[in-house]
């Protein structure tokens, strides 16, 4: 006979921090943690050659990190999938202060943290095995809008946006804006959007 397995629990980390958690139901129950994108940092890592060691890729990934966003790779934690079938791999990275010290407290307070992510990824890890080779994949979030386009299976681009209903532009004019920064100007892959403010992009 199998055993029941509860589902973990999810803490979601806002933009403007995180919230107050609670005691577990019981000592060891497993928890994840979701953080706002609008926290997160996305980029494309372009598949590089001669790297050796995952040592070499942490420091090639930082070098990006800082060149792109002008900030101390140190105080942020920086994660990539490094796929050896892809020219290229969708890299993000959280504040130091978020991905280290919360799953701090939550142990402190008798959780089991299992991993923290940010939303995109979390939505894309759940939706990605039912999406097509090229995609445009959204998050409609309610703090943000994260579009990230796919093609023939590799990351071209990834952008976090303000939320659709608070935005200058809509869902479309988004679209079109990030194609062409990626380069994709005749045609955009087509869109699948998940989220809380999905219905807003109809």
């Amino acid at each position: 006979m199998s055993r029941f397995r509860p589902e973990p629990v999810e803490w979601h980390v806002p933009r403007r921090g995180a919230l107050p958690l609670s005691d577990p139901p019981r000592p060891g129950a497993a928890i994840e943690i979701s953080v706002s994108d609008a926290l997160a940092r996305y980029w494309i890592l372009d598949c590089p050659a001669g790297l050796a060691s995952v040592a070499e890729l942490d420091l090639y990934a930082a070098e990006r990190f800082a060149a792109l966003f002008g900030e101390d790779p140190a105080r942020w934690v920086l994660r990539y999938d490094p796929d050896p079938t892809a020219r290229a791999w969708l890299a993000c990275a959280l504040p130091a202060a978020v991905a280290v010290d919360l799953p701090r407290r939550a142990a402190e307070r008798g959780w089991r943290p299992r991993r923290i992510q940010p939303q995109f990824v979390r939505a894309y890890n759940r939706h990605c095995r039912r999406l097509e080779r090229t995609v445009a994949f959204c998050l409609a979030g309610e703090e943000s809008t994260t579009i990230g386009l796919i093609v023939d299976g590799c990351w071209r681009n990834v952008r976090v946006h303000p939320p659709l209903d608070r935005s200058r532009a809509d869902f479309a004019t988004l679209l079109r804006r990030d194609c062409r920064q990626a380069g994709l100007a005749e045609i955009c892959p087509p869109p699948v959007i998940v989220g809380p403010l999905a219905q807003v992009t109809a």
